[in-house]
């Protein structure tokens, strides 16, 4: 019997470590924490306010601020992107078409300050091509058991599981969280932070992107 499976659709979600962040973090843990400080609301950004609980989250403009700390965040932040996009077309294609020089606009970033009892429903993002949520400062999060970790969920829905559904298993995943590290992932997958459970507070940013080829 001959046969031949392709495995098509694939999902990546794409973690890269910034190896300069302990010289920022101290500077965007002070300014996270200035900028809920002068918050009006505990849900600046007023986005669907009740799919969040027991933190704070700032309005959309984060890479714009002339902070040193953030200017850094930001310029690793779209050099990671435009890498990530530029080797997956390359694999895409298998090294048979030239990939064009690739603009990044991230056009929507913010920060995250959790705190205990703090949560993020499933949701994802419109508007965009690519995420990001970069953790500043991890406060009390653990892989396992889960607590205040972000998890991830396959965009395919499986209505019916069996021996069968084994061969292509789409379960929600989770990685260990760490201080400077980034993940990356597609607009379309779905995500969420897990209840939070800590005495520090659990810091992030989280961005939106869109990728284009730029005018000459």
């Amino acid at each position: 019997m001959e046969m031949k499976a392709s495995m098509l659709w694939a999902t990546p979600l794409v973690e890269v470590i910034n190896p300069q962040h302990a010289g920022i973090k101290e500077d965007l843990v002070a300014y996270a924490r200035q900028r809920e400080r002068q918050a009006k609301a505990a849900i600046e950004s007023g986005v669907t306010p009740a799919k969040k609980q027991g933190l704070y989250e700032s309005t959309f403009d984060l890479f714009r601020q002339d902070v040193p700390a953030v200017r850094q965040l930001a310029q690793f932040c779209a050099q990671a992107v435009g890498q990530c996009v530029y080797t997956l077309r390359q694999q895409a294609s298998g090294g048979r078409e030239a990939v064009p020089a690739l603009g990044v606009e991230i056009h929507e970033s913010w920060i995250h300050i959790t705190r205990d009892g703090g949560q993020h429903e499933i949701h994802n993002h419109p508007n965009c091509s690519w995420c990001g949520i970069y953790y500043v400062d991890i406060g009390d999060c653990t892989l396992d058991p889960p607590n205040g970790v972000n998890r991830f969920f396959p965009p395919i829905d499986i209505q019916y599981e069996d021996e069968g559904t084994m061969a292509y298993p789409k379960k929600p995943v989770s990685y260990p969280p760490a201080n400077g590290k980034l993940v990356l992932f597609p607009s379309y997958v779905r995500h969420s932070a897990a209840t939070y459970r800590g005495q520090r507070e659990r810091v992030l940013v989280a961005f939106n992107a869109r990728i284009g080829i730029p005018r000459v």
